[in-house]
């Protein structure tokens, strides 16, 4: 049995050797055969020369792609997937945020009986300011709400069986959310809860405008319902305005005096703001309509190990 390792990097040069031994360490008494695939995500750093290092020092065979560009860690993990032989891939950071010693026991779970996905799912946030946290979970309610998937506490760390690789690689859409389409995907799924150490060395790249332009495209992708909002708002518009009209055409009936002004203003800052509200969130789908359509690749390979063609080649066409 083969497990296929897949880990995104950008910008981890001084983690990555200490990711890599505590991986081989926790690794080291296990009966399962193993090979890695890591996928430098256009760093601007030296990990590109740390992971020639350590193709060449490691017990565990390694496969190695580097972009031309950072392309994103959804365009990394689907690199890497593709690029696995394995009967299942486990997804990780190699931040040690998501500890190798729980692998293991995700390979324990998949191998127990029907489970296709084994999630780790977050049992505690890290340590980080309440704004950011308040921020995550009113993301998370959200999603919930717009989608009907419950994702509170997940994380990319998973283990897929190659069924789930397999239906993964195929979606054809250019605009990815590991975390979303997996749970989409619908295969029998466990939990393993985990508490997330602390980075033992570099620094979080999700700083917060990238973190709000993912949660507006991920629950435009997930959802119409802000879409379906803005109809609500129209309808009751609607209703207010013929509340209005009746009040209005009652008042004249009785022949009371009526300035209007006040009510022509209100209607005008309302029905505006509701109008271009409309138009934004309309604009904010055809954006993403517009990405879909031009099925640009969803990244470029400059450099692979072992062999450039074995990985080059496949991943153009697919890419």
């Amino acid at each position: 049995m083969l497990i296929s390792l897949v880990v995104p990097i950008y910008n981890e040069q001084s983690a990555l050797s200490g990711f890599w031994q505590n991986l081989e360490q926790c690794l080291a008494g296990s009966d399962t055969q193993f090979e890695a695939v890591l996928i430098d995500d256009g760093s601007t750093d030296s990990s590109w020369a740390a992971i020639k290092s350590l193709a060449n020092d490691s017990t565990i065979p390694i496969k190695a792609i580097r972009f031309s560009r950072n392309f994103g860690k959804e365009a990394a993990i689907l690199a890497g997937l593709r690029a696995t032989t394995g009967q299942a891939a486990v997804v990780m950071d190699a931040d040690l945020q998501h500890p190798p010693a729980l692998i293991p026991q995700m390979i324990e779970h998949w191998q127990s009986g029907k489970i296709k996905v084994v999630e780790a799912v977050k049992r505690k946030r890290q340590d980080e300011s309440a704004l950011r946290r308040l921020g995550a979970r009113l993301y998370y309610r959200l999603f919930n709400l717009s989608s009907g998937m419950k994702l509170d506490g997940a994380s990319d760390f998973k283990l897929l069986d190659r069924a789930a690789v397999d239906q993964y690689i195929a979606l054809p859409e250019v605009g990815r959310y590991f975390r979303g389409l997996t749970t989409w995907l619908g295969f029998e799924a466990i939990a393993v809860e985990f508490d997330p150490p602390s980075r033992n060395a570099g620094e979080s790249h999700w700083g917060a405008g990238h973190l709000l332009r993912l949660a507006r495209s991920t629950i435009i992708s997930f959802s119409s319902l802000p879409l379906r909002i803005v109809t609500w708002f129209g309808l009751a518009g609607l209703i207010f305005s013929l509340a209005l009209t009746i009040q209005t055409l009652w008042y004249k009936w009785q022949g009371y005096a009526e300035a209007g002004f006040p009510t022509v203003i209100l209607l005008i800052l309302v029905m505006g703001s509701m109008i271009l509200l409309g138009l934004g969130l309309i604009g904010e789908y055809i954006a993403e309509i517009y990405r879909e359509v031009k099925r640009r690749p969803l990244y470029i390979i400059a450099q692979s190990l072992p062999s450039p063609g074995d990985i080059d080649d496949t991943d153009r066409k697919q890419g």
